[in-house]
């Protein structure tokens, strides 16, 4: 907690720790609000650049279909662009669908997955401000599923068959060639097997001979059984006899690391509103129902040659998983410096918290505020909400400094599901005035109910209050920001 301490002094912002999620994601359990707002505040900048999003027809997303639905005319396009991501073979979905005899008999249980608006999973609600990739289904294409249900699921036939076209605000997708830039461990990790949760750091050099900046991340667990959280830092040359020290203290390649790299991030704001150095900062963090993609177009996350990487891996190993290990694997996508603007992720957390056991949702005390006063010209491209797995609903918003100015949503989760969190880019990027309150509200529900399941038991209703491990919870949004 340290670290992010002297971040967030030095940017006068407030205080600031990592994250360290707990669980393997479910798909068949995930449940969420998937409605998309349409805020647009006065104060936007004015559109990204062109290549950031795929610019469609603003009723693109809309399946035409033929005036009887069929499999090939109306499902097969929205299965492939809504589903198959996870729905395929080697997905982390339980079954493949991608074939008209693997939907067929399920054609009951999808039609009522969508109407209820279970999957595909998306949890923000709607009127904050428009984020780019939703995976929300529109009317239209919710009322296309069920009425193909009721009408006996029919096939049709290949011709009727038309690939649906990309979603307006999507961001372009990472090519299928790896990034230019590899981090992983240099052989399989073994977790330590006398606790339930490791915390690993994993130290690779890049061997960069001139600034890059990191403009795209795809992150591929090694084993997604064990592992449900991963950070990636960079730790420049300035503190490498630190990082040195850290990893002989501990046999084996690497070193336990709990919440950062165990080094002050040191961040130091120049005259122009550049980061003018910094020791340690965080590149990217995953957690479970995270996605792989680009940054907001036109900016990165700056590396310098002589940097280390150190990857971060928080591994929870309940008994029935002793003995598993890992070896996961990051692709880093880069852009040359003078043609991306430097972004940074700043976290924004309340640590002092505390839920009595049994409390719902409604008691007061299940509820916590972090707040800061903006005192730099921020330009603010999305935000990173995250609780575990007792969270109720998290809420990100700004306050002006004026009495004529209006609160701003920027994310309202009212189902939070830890299964499915994210970072959420908005489709146009927002600047808070100076002195103006930037505000995230966690609400958790500690009832018996919500407990969480270890190895197939129910957990005991215990009081919460903010802590690293997997039966602790956290009041956290990182800003992904320039200055």
């Amino acid at each position: 907690m340290k670290p992010w301490r002297t971040l967030w002094l030095a940017l006068a912002l407030g205080t600031a720790s990592a994250c360290s999620p707990p669980v393997t994601p479910n798909p068949a359990d995930a449940a969420s609000d998937i409605t998309q707002g349409s805020d647009v505040a006065a104060t936007m900048d004015a559109p990204l650049p062109a290549d950031d999003v795929i610019a469609t027809d603003a009723s693109s997303s809309e399946i035409a279909t033929p005036a009887a639905l069929t499999y090939w005319g109306a499902i097969r396009p929205l299965v492939e662009q809504n589903c198959q991501g996870c729905h395929s073979t080697g997905g982390i979905g339980p079954m493949d669908l991608g074939t008209y005899a693997a939907v067929q008999p399920l054609a009951r249980v999808i039609a009522s997955q969508v109407r209820n608006r279970i999957m595909p999973p998306w949890m923000p609600a709607a009127g904050c401000r428009d984020l780019k990739d939703s995976r929300a289904l529109t009317d239209a294409e919710i009322a296309t599923f069920v009425q193909w249900e009721a009408a006996g699921a029919p096939e049709g036939t290949m011709s009727e068959y038309r690939a649906a076209t990309p979603r307006t605000g999507t961001t372009r997708p990472l090519p299928a060639t790896p990034g230019q830039l590899i981090v992983e461990p240099t052989e399989a990790y073994l977790p330590m097997q006398n606790r339930t949760d490791d915390y690993h750091c994993f130290i690779v050099d890049p061997a960069l001979t001139t600034s890059r900046d990191v403009v795209g991340v795809r992150v591929r667990p090694g084993n997604p059984g064990i592992v449900h959280h991963m950070l990636l830092f960079e730790v420049r040359q300035s503190a490498l006899p630190a990082l040195q020290r850290l990893d002989d203290a501990t046999p084996g390649p690497g070193y336990t690391c709990y919440g950062g790299v165990g080094i002050d991030p040191g961040y130091r704001v120049g005259t122009n509103g550049d980061i003018a150095d910094v020791d340690v900062q965080q590149i990217h963090g995953w957690a479970p129902g995270g996605v792989d993609g680009y940054y907001p177009n036109g900016t990165g996350i700056r590396i310098k040659p002589g940097s280390r990487l150190v990857m971060q891996v928080h591994y929870y190993i309940p008994p029935s998983k002793r003995g598993m290990t890992d070896r996961t694997r990051i692709e880093l996508f880069l852009g040359e410096p003078g043609t991306t603007q430097q972004a940074l992720w700043i976290p924004q957390l309340n640590n002092d918290f505390m839920v009595p056991a049994n409390a719902g949702p409604t008691d007061p005390r299940s509820t916590a505020v972090a707040t800061f006063r903006n005192t730099l010209p921020l330009r603010i491209f999305g935000v990173f909400p995250h609780m575990h797995q007792r969270g109720h609903s998290i809420h990100v918003e700004t306050t002006p400094n004026t009495a004529a100015g209006a609160t701003q949503c920027m994310v309202n989760i009212p189902s939070w599901d830890f299964h499915w969190q994210q970072n959420y880019f908005f489709a146009l990027p927002y600047r808070p005035a100076v002195g103006d309150t930037l505000r995230t509200t966690c609400v958790w529900d500690n009832t018996q109910a919500n407990q969480p399941y270890v190895d197939g038991v129910q957990q005991p209703s215990r009081e919460l209050r903010w802590g690293e491990g997997s039966d602790d919870e956290m009041c956290l949004n990182y800003f992904y920001v320039s200055l």
